[in-house]
């Protein structure tokens, strides 16, 4: 999709932030480049159960503000790495392939776009909390 320019830079990057999430949160596993030797992660088990716990919070967010049939094509797509053809055959099995896969195809990047601004949305209202709990600080 990237190549044929049908989604940009953005949206790539919260695919890849979106798949990452939902494989911590899911499984508990978080894949990693590879190493020149620094050690990047830090902390112990508590850090990084409480990590996994915003991940799946962000990724259940995310699934509330897209709906549940965004969030079926977020895992066919991303997690399961179906084609688009295959996507097709199980959500329109009654059009013609042609056909389904060019609905399925316009509709992943649709869902892409909005998983971009999704997570822009989320990060504004981070950034507004610690903004006010900052602002609090400095009250009192």
């Amino acid at each position: 999709m990237y190549d044929a320019g049908d989604i940009g830079d953005d949206e790539l990057a919260a695919a890849d932030r979106w798949y990452r999430e939902y494989v911590f949160a899911s499984l508990g596993v978080v894949e990693t480049p590879f190493s020149d030797g620094r050690v990047r992660e830090r902390g112990d088990i508590h850090t990084w159960m409480m990590g996994r716990g915003q991940c799946s919070a962000r990724i259940t967010q995310i699934r509330d503000m897209l709906g549940l049939c965004a969030h079926v094509r977020l895992e066919m797509l991303l997690a399961r790495e179906m084609s688009f053809s295959v996507m097709a055959r199980h959500l329109y099995p009654a059009l013609s392939e042609g056909r389904a896969r060019m609905k399925v195809s316009a509709q992943c990047a649709l869902l892409l776009e909005q998983l971009a601004h999704a997570y822009e949305v989320l990060s504004k209202k981070k950034n507004r909390k610690n903004l006010v709990n900052d602002k609090l600080q400095l009250d009192i």
